[in-house]
């Protein structure tokens, strides 16, 4: 059943040569031995994050062995996740983030178009069940896209969780268990847990559901590109409202989605109020809605600075009003990430914000990019780039403030000299 599920969707999308997500789990291990007991061409891509010390370590041991025995080439990916973007989006959204980032760099770097993730059924019905939860109105109950425009795909939304654990034994393949996927203080897993207790026609009907929602939401996209607008990468000006309250809405999510690719929290409720206001409104942290103009937020540019620092020290930058901090040895601050340099190395640092032509090697690639690149690729909206200090040493980007160490200064064995560094 796994196989040929995949077989069918890999023939009907003209599928070749994917880059297969795999984190040693039950679905991904099930999608990459499926994939090569069928002959396919493929790459595995491992991203750690880290989060769970050893038993991080072992899931990237186990994916290596895997691939391994079946002769498929792997690259592992380090996915240390910012603690600010913990902060604005969550554990799992900081992680999701930070893991389609490090593919997508991976997919460009090997010239690759597809992206292939191991969502099935199950995973389906619970996102559908959750969107209902909070509040998601059509556009949310299509749930799990099947292919995105983006290239990532999902062979496997037709095979069920049974399914992919029989196929697995079958082939006496012990998969890795994620310790975090028992925590009930995450929605998917209270979720999960509940679908578990009622019977398979329950999780079956809801990812059908996502399927009707998609066929309808096809319809209602072909209405709205009826109504004309004029778009720019920072604000969407709606030059006709649908007459209809639903319609109008749904032209909003459109643009809200198309804006800020962290909205997927937006509600029914929300696109109610928002969809009757008259008045500048928030929309999320980076958007506002005014009027007839949908646009990101307005922040001041920040003036150029730079100055000095050494390796034990504190310093307060005016033009952004936050403080910047090195410390070592580390006394890991709660907000800080960890650097190191070569042994024996003077730690005298440049704090400055961008210039023109700056570069940055972003962690697990082995060359370097350009740092306006590198931001749009992590979805830093345009007017908050120049107001992210760097810190510089020996003339290299070390360290983008809130967002990434550079690879070439990743903390590494054996050890160089370490640092801590964060910004409040």
């Amino acid at each position: 059943m796994i196989r040929e599920a995949i077989a069918r969707f890999f023939a009907a999308h003209r599928i070749e040569l994917p880059l297969v997500a795999v984190s040693g789990g039950v679905d991904s291990t099930a999608l990459l031995v499926a994939l090569a007991e069928l002959g396919v061409d493929c790459i595995a891509a491992h991203v750690n994050h880290h989060l769970r010390g050893e038993e991080s370590d072992e899931d990237e041991r186990f994916v290596r062995e895997l691939c391994a025995q079946r002769s498929v080439r792997l690259e592992v990916l380090d996915g240390r996740v910012d603690t600010a973007l913990v902060r604005e989006h969550g554990l799992e959204g900081a992680a999701r983030d930070v893991r389609f980032a490090r593919l997508f760099e991976l997919r460009e770097r090997l010239g690759l178009r597809w992206i292939a993730t191991a969502h099935q059924r199950d995973d389906q019905a619970e996102t559908v069940l959750m969107r209902l939860m909070t509040g998601s109105g059509l556009a949310g109950l299509r749930g799990i896209h099947p292919l995105r425009d983006d290239g990532v795909i999902r062979p496997m939304l037709e095979v069920t969780r049974a399914e992919i654990e029989e196929f697995l034994r079958e082939r006496n393949i012990a998969p890795r268990v994620d310790s975090t996927n028992a925590d009930p203080h995450f929605l998917r897993n209270r979720v999960r847990m509940l679908l578990r207790d009622l019977p398979a026609s329950v999780s079956a009907n809801l990812a059908a559901m996502a399927g009707q929602a998609e066929a309808q939401w096809r319809v209602i996209e072909a209405v709205l590109d009826e109504y004309e607008i004029e778009a720019t990468a920072d604000e969407t000006r709606f030059l006709r409202w649908p007459e209809d309250p639903w319609l109008k809405q749904s032209l909003l999510l459109r643009h809200i989605r198309r804006l800020d690719s962290h909205s997927r929290d937006i509600s029914q409720q929300d696109l109610e109020r928002l969809a009757k206001s008259t008045r500048r409104t928030s929309v999320t942290n980076e958007l506002e809605l005014e009027g007839t103009v949908l646009r990101r937020r307005k922040r001041e540019a920040a003036e150029p600075f730079a100055f000095e620092m050494n390796g034990n020290e504190s310093r307060y930058i005016e033009q952004i009003g936050s403080t910047i901090s090195i410390a070592a040895p580390p006394r890991l601050h709660e907000k800080s990430q960890l650097f190191q340099l070569p042994k024996g190395s003077d730690p005298r640092f440049t704090v400055r914000n961008r210039r023109a032509g700056d570069r940055f090697r972003p962690l697990g690639m082995s060359c370097e990019k350009k740092l306006k690149d590198f931001l749009i690729d992590r979805k830093i909206a345009h007017e908050v780039r120049d107001r992210i200090p760097l810190l510089i040493w020996n003339g290299e980007i070390v360290w983008v403030a809130g967002v990434e160490v550079s690879d070439r200064f990743k903390v590494t064995e054996p050890a160089g000299e370490q640092f801590e560094v964060w910004l409040e």
